[in-house]
């Protein structure tokens, strides 16, 4: 049985896609688009907070990679939209290498979506909770050199960390 695509996966709301969409991205359906609002009655300046965050992770991202760091595992990534990891790392220093791990297989299914064509970026499906199976993992070991350095990003992800399932945003 093949998984469904990206596109494929609006039967309800989704954390990753609902973070997008506050963010003002395009990689969200009208599930997340309500939940979002719902989440927004209760917290009306979570954009603000959001994109503070998403600017956070770029200064990080563009500091890194002037101080000469190329590989980069951002784990809890979400969906990589928006300014994310690949975009900033690959505009300051094109030869960056990037991995995104998540453990919601619709953020990576839209991760790869978003990565298909940049050889240099790829998306695995994995648990924050299992850091020697992200370690592992062939896609990681394709694209990083784990002898070498490696800037680990783990933004806005370990509040979530005792959560046993990917979570739908709390609505």
């Amino acid at each position: 049985m093949t998984a469904p695509s990206a596109d494929q996966q609006a039967d309800g709301p989704n954390i990753a896609r609902v973070y997008d969409y506050l963010l003002g991205g395009s990689h969200n359906f009208d599930a997340d688009r309500v939940a979002a609002a719902q989440f927004l009655a209760r917290w009306a300046d979570a954009r603000q907070t959001m994109a503070a965050n998403r600017a956070f992770l770029g200064r990080a991202v563009r500091f890194l990679a002037q101080e000469g760091i190329r590989q980069f595992l951002d784990v809890g990534s979400g969906i990589p939209t928006m300014d994310n990891v690949h975009a900033i790392a690959q505009l300051h220093a094109p030869d960056a290498r990037v991995v995104y791990a998540d453990i919601d297989e619709v953020a990576v299914l839209h991760s790869r979506a978003i990565l298909a064509g940049n050889e240099q970026a790829s998306a695995i499906h994995a648990d924050l909770r299992s850091p020697q199976a992200i370690l592992a993992h062939p896609e990681v070991n394709r694209l990083l050199d784990l002898s070498q350095p490696v800037a680990l990003l783990l933004v806005a992800i370990l509040h979530l960390c005792a959560m046993r399932r990917p979570a739908v945003f709390p609505v």
